[in-house]
């Protein structure tokens, strides 16, 4: 047998080793970088999901519709009084857009964030009454109860809107304050006097057929005693009211309504004489309470 040869030169063997490695390794390499293109890719396109890890889509099947251009899906229901419309709120939010863009969040800064209804989109202040402290609420919001046309940010124009908004408190309100955010309180200087201590003052005018007395009505509306807490309110039911004011309503609406027109919104106070009387109404409305209503009448 022969004897085996001697080994070839080391210096031939790392070159052969170093044809074989370097391509393989520039595969490799390759191979990496198209699977972090490919994730990367594949994230930014994910939607952003809330915080229990469901539905974040626009197109969550469990939405509900809260108001035109509103739906809304209650992760978590909370506790306690329910948000009136126009209350001020201390909340924690994280928005984003259709595509997953996170384009603002309260928990990245690490603080809540407090308003009033009445100076947020009008999504917001749709969609966040009837909230009960620590309740978290998904909400998706139309362009037309959002920014509009308008681009603010990371938002483009014409943006559909998706957020998770955990409701922490209710900022207690010193007097009562209409949607419009003018004086609710029985100091009002605009309110005209329409007899028998009950008073008015028009938000908004309405166009059409004014009410006639004793004609049947559907409108939303918000009462408030005077020390601004809300004891009724069918926005926060997300149901308009129809009644007749012939009979089986207050005297102070039988008497206040009459003259509005379609889509008029009217501030009344109402003195106890013309509201519950001496005996109240429930645990919200204590005997001979003046109230304050915002009406708005939508036929």
């Amino acid at each position: 047998m022969a004897a085996p040869s001697k080994g070839q030169p080391e210096g031939l063997d790392k070159q052969k080793m170093k044809q074989i490695l370097v391509p393989a390794l520039a595969v490799a390499a390759i191979v990496i970088l198209v699977g972090l293109v490919v994730y990367v890719s594949d994230s930014a396109a994910a939607p952003k999901m809330p915080s229990d890890k469901s539905n974040g889509t626009e197109n969550d099947p469990d939405l509900k519709e809260m108001t035109a251009g509103v739906k809304y899906r209650d992760l978590k229901t909370g506790i306690g009084e329910a948000c009136p419309p126009g209350a001020e709120v201390e909340v924690h939010y994280v928005g984003w857009l259709t595509d997953g863009t996170v384009f603002d969040s309260s928990r990245e800064r690490n603080k809540t964030a407090t308003f009033k209804l009445t100076e947020v989109v009008a999504g917001w202040g749709e969609g966040i009454p009837g909230m009960k402290p620590g309740g978290v609420r998904k909400l998706v919001i139309a362009p037309e109860k959002g920014y509009r046309n308008q681009e603010k940010g990371k938002i483009k124009p014409n943006s559909t809107l998706i957020f998770e908004v955990e409701l922490v408190s209710i900022v207690p309100p010193k007097n009562p304050t209409m949607s419009d955010g003018s004086n609710g309180g029985t100091d009002d200087p605009g309110l005209k006097d329409m007899g028998e201590g009950l008073k008015y003052r028009d938000l908004k005018e309405g166009t059409g057929e004014p009410v006639a007395e004793g004609a049947t009505i559907t409108a939303h509306y918000t009462g408030w005693t005077v020390d601004g807490n809300v004891f009724d309110s069918s926005k926060t039911r997300g149901e308009p009211m129809t009644a007749s004011l012939a009979g089986g309503l207050i005297k102070g609406w039988n008497k206040g309504i009459p003259g509005m027109k379609p889509g008029g919104i009217r501030k009344l106070v109402i003195p106890a004489a013309l509201g519950y009387g001496a005996a109240g109404s429930g645990e919200k409305i204590p005997g001979g309470a003046t109230l304050v209503f915002e009406i708005e009448l939508i036929k």
